[in-house]
C-alpha cells in the first residue's frame, strides 16, 4: 500500500488506487486515482461525471491541505459521500479520483446518468452542515477527466 502524504486525511487506500503529489494549474494536489479503469474504463455503461466538491471547515496552515485538529471529522464527511453514492447508485456509479488540493478536496464518480447521484449533495449537505458541498454532473462518455489524472506510462 502507497503510503499517504503527511498532509492529507488518513484513509484506507485499496490496493489498486495510486497515490501522487501534482502541481495541477496553480495549486499543489495531491491526487488518489482508481487505475483499474486505465486501460478500459466502464464509459459505455458509465459515462456521466459525477464532481463533488467539499470545502473543509478549517483553514489549513500554509503548509498543509488541511488542519490536523479537521482530519478524523472530515474522514466522516468522505465515508458518508461514498455510502450516499453507493446507495444512490445501486450499482450504477463508480468512483474513481479524488484530487485534494488546499482547503478543498473534489470527488469524481462515474454514472450511468445524470440524474443517478442527484440526491446525495443534499442528504451529506444534512448530514454534515459544517461543510460547503458542490455537485455537478455532466457527460464525459470518453471519461478524460479521469484520463488527465494518470500518471503518464
Amino acid at each position: 500500500m502507497t503510503a499517504a502524504h503527511p498532509y492529507t486525511v488518513r484513509i484506507t487506500i485499496p490496493m489498486a488506487w495510486l497515490t501522487s503529489i501534482r502541481q495541477h494549474a496553480d495549486r499543489i494536489t495531491h491526487v488518489l486515482i482508481d487505475d483499474r479503469f486505465a486501460g478500459n474504463p466502464p464509459a459505455e455503461a458509465l459515462p456521466c461525471l459525477n464532481w463533488f466538491a467539499i470545502w473543509f471547515a478549517e483553514t489549513p496552515p500554509a503548509n498543509a491541505l488541511i488542519a490536523a485538529q479537521e482530519e478524523a471529522a472530515f474522514e466522516q464527511v468522505q465515508r458518508s459521500l461514498v455510502d450516499l453514492a453507493q446507495q444512490h447508485a445501486d450499482g450504477w456509479a463508480v468512483y474513481g479520483l479524488r484530487v485534494m488540493s488546499y482547503g478543498i478536496a473534489e470527488y469524481y464518480f462515474y454514472s450511468r446518468d445524470e440524474s443517478t447521484l442527484a440526491g446525495v449533495q443534499v442528504e451529506l449537505e444534512r448530514a454534515h452542515p459544517g461543510y460547503r458541498i458542490e455537485h455537478a454532473s455532466k457527460v464525459d462518455a470518453s471519461w478524460a477527466v479521469y484520463k488527465k489524472f494518470l500518471p503518464p506510462s
